[in-house]
């Protein structure tokens, strides 16, 4: 009897000797010490939590303050050795890549590409919280390297569709593009070109445009060929906007192989578009009866170069101007305003447009032609458009569709005594059956103008009126008056996150005219709207304009 008591007492001892031997909870080096401890490691792993969150709150989220770098020195080691040491432990181990993902610690970057090795059905989850984690840490160039090639093969890996492994392509493919590093080019091409029924195509424009942030050249032809690529299901889904946005961001380079592409000499686009047309006529024959590869190939090419702005293109985009078909003549027109032109060249340009807007044709499609010419003749900001708007809106031979956008386009440039011409007019002629419409499009215009004529410090004010029509006209004014103005650069740029479209884009649209050095500030604006909006309605249709301004603002600035 007395042995076993012997024994109790000596059990006792020890577990009151362990009981003594528990770190404090509110000592973080203790308690990164019992992450070695399966038992207590559960407990350590919450504690750890709780005091990184106290820390960091305290210090206003500020990584760099002297107490939270105190607790990396103590935590980030120990959690980075007892991940590694402890794969069978899976969810304590997700609990500490949760904790790594909050301190962002490059110290514990050997657990984090071990978590990048992903199995199936085991640690998917473990490998998103890992490329979480890279989309904000700061690296040094030598481990951005290894984590390209980490997050590169995590990547490789994915085989399937399933609801995680989309989860997992999306992370990867952000984390691979946030580095923003040419060598995460070739995983994520691999992606953007890829056309298969295991990945969804939403990721191939997902890799286009982390691609497209890199601004290499040696992305042109990829990106060239993205330009045609789409869904295999869905013919309608392409990633023509995102591919022509990483043109644009690689600028000057990119200049010679559209011109290429422009003349039908590059086979691969050719292809992919043929592809293209075969595809749309399975769903509708008539609609891929009226498509041709040139006609495909010239409107994309078209397109970019008009967003470069270089006048390098201004001799071949002349010729597209001046082309037989009337689309043709139209996107080469219009491309045409967006150049970077001297005085002669740019007299060329309206002779051109004028041209193409006589002969739009008939019909609808004639009317279609017309009001797009008149959009991109307003986004000019030249006076000397005006006297073209003031007759097409009050001849009666026009079409009324096309009067109230020429109303509209000479209203939205006119100054205090070019307002009351039109106002003359529209007093005159009360009987026009269009009269109520032209009030209806104008009236706040007029207002402004009337109260600001020529006056670029009242246009300022008006910036910050609560009435969308009036802001609007404000920043058309400002376009027209203000280039090179850093108050109304930044005017314009706090207004490219309002409620209305119409405001958004006629902000995005006079900064691309008055930011002739670049506008970091609207740069940071368009990315801060990407993030938080995409895959919204107002981003949609904001990012067709914004995307292309926001990277010829980029271009200028550097």
């Amino acid at each position: 009897m007395s042995m076993r008591i012997g024994t109790v007492a000596r059990v006792l001892a020890v577990v009151l000797t362990l009981a003594g031997c528990k770190a404090d909870p509110d000592d973080p080096e203790g308690q990164a010490e019992e992450l070695a401890d399966p038992v207590r490691r559960p407990n350590a792993i919450a504690n750890l939590h709780r005091l990184y969150g106290t820390v960091l709150a305290d210090n206003g989220s500020d990584r760099n303050a002297a107490p939270v770098k105190a607790f990396a020195d103590q935590v980030a080691a120990p959690l980075n050795q007892a991940y590694i040491d402890n794969p069978a432990d899976s969810q304590a181990r997700l609990s500490m890549l949760t904790l790594m993902n909050e301190m962002r610690e490059p110290r514990t970057i050997p657990a984090l590409l071990v978590a990048l090795d992903w199995r199936p059905e085991v640690s998917e989850e473990h490998a998103m919280l890992s490329a979480k984690t890279f989309q904000y840490m700061e690296l040094d160039d030598a481990k951005k390297g290894e984590v390209i090639e980490a997050l590169g093969a995590a990547l490789g890996k994915i085989r399937q569709a399933r609801p995680v492994d989309n989860r997992l392509r999306v992370e990867l493919i952000r984390a691979l593009g946030r580095l923003e590093d040419p060598r995460a080019a070739p995983h994520l091409v691999r992606v953007a070109l890829a056309q298969t029924e295991e990945q969804s195509f939403q990721f191939n424009r997902l890799a286009g445009g982390a691609l497209g942030k890199l601004g290499d050249p040696e992305m042109i032809d990829p990106m060239i060929r993205g330009l045609f690529l789409f869904s295999p299901s869905n013919p309608a889904m392409r990633m023509n906007d995102v591919a022509g946005e990483a043109l644009v961001r690689i600028g000057r380079p990119a200049v010679a192989p559209l011109l290429a592409l422009l003349r039908g000499e590059n086979e691969a686009a050719n292809e992919i578009a043929a592809a293209y047309i075969e595809a749309v006529k399975l769903r509708d024959e008539q609609a891929a009866s009226q498509m041709s590869v040139a006609q495909i190939t010239g409107g994309e090419a078209t397109y970019v170069l008009g967003n470069l702005g270089l006048p390098e293109a201004f001799e071949p985009l002349l010729a597209e101007a001046r082309a037989e078909d009337p689309d043709r003549r139209v996107n080469g027109s219009i491309a045409l305003v967006r150049l970077n032109l001297g005085g002669a060249e740019s007299q060329q340009v309206k002779t051109v447009l004028l041209d193409t807007y006589e002969n739009a044709g008939d019909g609808f499609r004639g009317v279609q032609r017309r009001a797009q010419l008149l959009a991109a003749m307003r986004q000019a900001y030249d006076a000397t458009y005006l006297d073209f708007f003031f007759e097409q809106a009050t001849s009666g031979d026009t079409h009324p569709e096309v009067r109230i956008q020429a109303m509209l386009a000479y209203a939205l440039l006119a100054t205090k005594g070019e307002a009351a011409r039109a106002e003359s007019w529209l007093a005159a002629n009360e009987s026009d059956n269009y009269h109520a419409s032209f009030q209806s499009a104008v009236q706040k215009s007029f207002e402004v103008a009337d109260g600001c004529d020529e006056d670029v410090a009242c246009y300022l004010g008006m910036m910050d009126d609560s009435d969308a029509e009036k802001v609007r006209k404000a920043a058309f004014m400002l376009g027209r008056l203000a280039v090179g103005n850093s108050e109304a650069i930044a005017k314009l740029t706090d207004k490219l996150g309002a409620a209305s479209i119409d405001v958004r884009l006629s902000a995005i649209q006079a900064l691309d005219r008055i930011a002739v050095a670049g506008a970091p500030a609207a740069v940071e604006k368009i990315e801060e709207l990407r993030q938080v909006e995409e895959g919204r309605a107002i981003w949609t249709q904001f990012s067709r304009e914004a995307l292309p301004i926001e990277a010829r603002l980029k271009v200028r600035a550097s």
